[in-house]
C-alpha cells in the first residue's frame, strides 16, 4: 500500500524523531485512490483520514484545544505514533478494498482461474479485509472518544487472536501464491492480458497486482514496529506500558508462529517431493510427517571390504531430525534406499587416528547392528 502524500507532509513539517519509523519503511511511488469505505465509518475521523491525511496535531480539534498546550513534547510524540497506527490502518484498508473489489471479484479474472489457482493466488484476502475493517472501526471509536489522550495497544492486543486466524494462513501460503502468479503470467496469456488491463485502471494508481498481494506481509510487520515505538515512548510503570508490552509480545509471537508455519510447510513439501523420488530396497519407511524435518543431506564415500572387487562406493545420506536414510543415487534425481534407522539408535566415531588413515574425514557409523566406514570431502 502507499501513503506518499502523508509521508511527504510528515517529513516536511516535522524533524522530530517521533517519526523515525518512516526511515525503516520503503516509500512507494504513489498513493492509491480512496474509494468509499466498505463499512459504516466514524464521520469526523473518516473525513480527516480520507480527504486530507495529516498528523494528529494538525487535526483541528487537537490544534484548537487548550489541552494541547499542556502536553509535553514526549506526550505529543506518543500521541503521534499512536495516531499513525490509525492512519496507516485506514490506508491499508483502502488498499485491501481495491485488491478485493477490483481483482478478486473481477468476473473476467474469475473465469480464467481454476478453484485451486484462485485459492492459491488470493488465499484469504477477503477475510483479511473483514478483520482489518473491524480493527479500524475500533481504533476510530477510541480516538474519537478522547482525541487528546487515546491509547491503541489494548485494542491491538485484543485483536491479535483474530489476526492469527487470517495472517498465519495467508503468510504460509506465500510460496504457493508467488509460484501460481508467476506460472499464470508465463503460461496463460488470457490471464496476463486481463491482469494488465485491470492494472491500467485509475483505481490502481499504476500499482501492479503483486504489490497488493504482499500487503498483509508488510502490514503485520509494520504494526509491530509501530508498537515498539509506542513502548519506547510510554511512561514506565504505567498501565499503558503494560498494554503496549503485551501487544508487542503478542505481535512477535504471531510473526514467529507465521515463520514456524512457513518452515513446516516447506519441510512437508520437501518430504512429499523426496517421497516421490525414492524406492526402498529395504523395509519401507513412510517419509511424510508433520514433525519430520531435513537437517542435512549429501553424498559420502563408503569404504568397502578390501577383499571385494570394489573398495568403495558413493552413498547418499538424508539426515532428518528423527531418522537417517542411506541411499544409492540414481539418474533423474531418484534414490534407492538401502537402509535407514532412527537417529536415537545411531552412533558415530572418528576413525582417522584409530586407523592411521590418510583420509581427512573418516568416521564409522553404527546402525542396525552393523557398522559402515565412511569418508567425506569436508569436515
Amino acid at each position: 500500500y502507499s501513503e506518499t502524500a502523508q509521508n511527504r507532509e510528515i517529513l516536511s513539517q516535522s524533524c522530530s524523531d517521533a517519526l523515525s519509523i518512516y526511515e525503516e519503511l520503503p516509500v512507494p511511488l504513489s498513493p492509491p485512490p480512496q474509494p468509499p469505505p466498505a463499512r459504516p465509518s466514524s464521520p469526523r475521523l473518516s473525513i480527516s483520514l480520507t480527504q486530507s491525511p495529516s498528523l494528529w496535531q494538525e487535526i483541528p480539534e487537537v490544534r484548537n484545544s487548550a489541552a494541547f498546550g499542556e502536553l509535553t513534547n514526549d506526550q505529543r510524540r506518543l500521541q503521534e505514533v499512536q495516531f499513525e497506527v490509525v492512519t496507516s490502518e485506514a490506508s491499508y484498508c483502502r488498499s485491501l478494498d481495491i485488491v478485493v473489489d477490483h481483482f478478486v471479484k473481477s468476473k473476467q479474472l474469475g473465469e480464467l482461474l481454476t478453484t485451486q489457482d484462485r485459492s492459491w493466488l488470493f488465499s484469504r484476502l477477503a477475510d483479511v479485509r473483514a478483520i482489518s475493517h473491524s480493527f479500524l472501526s475500533k481504533l476510530e471509536e477510541r480516538v474519537e472518544s478522547d482525541m487528546m489522550h487515546f491509547t491503541v495497544c489494548d485494542i491491538i492486543a485484543r485483536h491479535c487472536q483474530r489476526f492469527k486466524k487470517v495472517y498465519v494462513p495467508y503468510l504460509t501460503n506465500q510460496s504457493y501464491q508467488d509460484a501460481t502468479y508467476q506460472r499464470l503470467m508465463d503460461e496463460n496469456q488470457g490471464f496476463r492480458r486481463v491482469v494488465e488491463k485491470l492494472e491500467r485502471s485509475p483505481v490502481c494508481q499504476r500499482l501492479p497486482l503483486r504489490s497488493f498481494l504482499i500487503l498483509p506481509f508488510q502490514r503485520i510487520t509494520r504494526i509491530k514496529l509501530l508498537v515498539q515505538n509506542i513502548v519506547k515512548r510510554t511512561a514506565q510503570g504505567t498501565e499503558e506500558e503494560v498494554q503496549a508490552i503485551k501487544a508487542m509480545k503478542l505481535l512477535e509471537r504471531l510473526i514467529q508462529e507465521s515463520n514456524d508455519s512457513i518452515t513446516q510447510m516447506k519441510s512437508i513439501e520437501s518430504l512429499v517431493s523426496l517421497s516421490a523420488r525414492v524406492d526402498f530396497e529395504c523395509r519401507t519407511l513412510p517419509l511424510v510427517s508433520q514433525s519430520r524435518r531435513l537437517v542435512r543431506e549429501g553424498p559420502v564415500t563408503e569404504m568397502m571390504d578390501f577383499s571385494l572387487k570394489e573398495t568403495e562406493r558413493s552413498v547418499y545420506l538424508h539426515l532428518f531430525n528423527d531418522y537417517l536414510l542411506l541411499s544409492l543415487n540414481k539418474e533423474g534425481g531418484r534414490f534407492t534406499v538401502i537402509d535407514h534407522a532412527p537417529v536415537s539408535e545411531l552412533r558415530a566415531e572418528n576413525c582417522r587416528v584409530k586407523l592411521h588413515s590418510l583420509e581427512k574425514n573418516l568416521f564409522r557409523l553404527h546402525l542396525n547392528k552393523k557398522a559402515l566406514l565412511l569418508s567425506t570431502d569436508t569436515q
